[in-house]
């Protein structure tokens, strides 16, 4: 069984996550040299680039920030917190879909630095899933 305040804890913990996974997208964006691909698109496909990867890290900060400052109101059982829960878990369920069906193996597999990250952030995104799947069954009444 989960209490209330562990739950508020976990989501407190993935809320850092979530503003430390936007901020890491500046040194991945050097790390894997985005900046020359991009150069590389068309002006409108470059713009909108640059627009999704703006609205993706505000998006995660957005979400971290609540979850940070204010995990009890997604803790709190709501008709709406059941929607927002189980959003979550799709979404992130998604995401870690994509980790290991959107990424041609290629990309990992015999690498050994790519193989790690490839790893670690299954881990993450299992961590994550498992959190808001808690977060959804916690809403549902299933748990607590």
């Amino acid at each position: 069984m989960i209490d209330e305040s562990t739950l508020a804890l976990l989501l407190r913990i993935t809320g850092v996550g979530m503003i430390a996974l936007a901020i890491a997208h500046r040194p991945i964006a050097r790390r894997l040299d985005w900046k020359k691909d991009v150069k590389q698109l068309a002006p409108t496909n470059e713009a909108i680039f640059h627009s999704h990867l703006f609205f993706l890290c505000l998006a995660l900060v957005l979400l971290g920030t609540a979850l940070l400052f204010d995990a009890g109101a997604f803790v709190e059982r709501s008709r709406l917190g059941q929607w927002i829960a189980g959003m979550l878990l799709v979404f992130w369920s998604f995401r870690l879909y994509r980790q290991w069906f959107g990424f041609p193996q290629s990309l990992w597999r015999g690498k050994r630095l790519e193989t790690r990250i490839h790893f670690v952030f299954t881990v993450i995104w299992i961590a994550v899933v498992s959190v808001f799947g808690t977060l959804f069954a916690w809403q549902m009444g299933w748990v607590g």
